[in-house]
């Protein structure tokens, strides 16, 4: 089985996950708002005054406004990744199974905390030992503003870094290697919410350069 890269999947939470709202006074305004039940997002490609499908996601979330399952689509808009989250009994996220494409057995990655308090995204091999390692340190509002990378062995392998507004949605992100060469500088600006106050319509700049428009269609229980 074809391992599927954990930092891929960390990106797969950034761009399609429910909007993150911690903030007490939004949270206090969003009180009244149904739960999200599903996100449908596409991702579109800027090329030459062209508007290209690349890849999109179908998230579902519980009652709860858990995360149920992802689903990632292709260019072709095929499922290309099947993605389902682990709760345990107290609701609390421990993991997930992911199937590629042909997939007949899952990969699995494994969620805790570690001894300094920080939340740990691990992936696993068919022995359960770890193969690579997210640690994620959060801000006062629980956003990710960082990930740090290492392999099994432990050895450092680069970083993600994200910078939020004041409604916890990500503007702007980076990746790091071990060198510290930083890629893909990436910044979003938003252009359209629902009348829940979460975004449906966003303009991606990659080094300062408009790349791509990403598009949401949410459904409430």
């Amino acid at each position: 089985m074809k391992k599927f890269p954990l930092i891929f999947l960390l990106l797969i939470q950034i761009v399609s996950c429910k909007d993150s709202n911690k903030n007490t006074d939004l949270k206090s305004a969003k009180s009244l708002a149904p739960e999200i039940a599903k996100i449908q997002e596409e991702n579109f490609d800027l090329r030459n005054d062209s508007v290209i499908f690349s890849s999109g996601t179908i998230e579902n979330f519980d009652k709860d406004g858990k995360s149920i399952d992802v689903y990632w689509l292709g260019e072709d808009k095929d499922t290309i990744l099947r993605f389902y989250r682990k709760y345990d009994s107290n609701k609390n996220l421990i993991g997930a199974e992911y199937f590629e494409a042909g997939d007949t057995e899952p990969s699995r990655d494994t969620v805790y905390t570690n001894s300094e308090g920080r939340k740990v995204e691990a992936s696993l091999n068919s022995d359960n030992q770890i193969t690579w390692r997210s640690t994620i340190t959060e801000d006062e509002n629980g956003n990710p503003v960082l990930k740090t990378y290492s392999n099994g062995k432990g050895q450092y392998r680069g970083l993600d870094s994200l910078f939020f507004d004041s409604e916890n949605r990500v503007i702007k992100g980076f990746y790091e290697n071990s060198k510290g060469k930083r890629y893909s500088i990436r910044t979003y600006k938003y252009l359209n919410s629902d009348e829940h106050g979460n975004w449906i319509e966003r303009q991606m700049f990659k080094n300062d350069t408009l790349n791509q428009k990403q598009v949401r269609t949410i459904t409430y229980h």
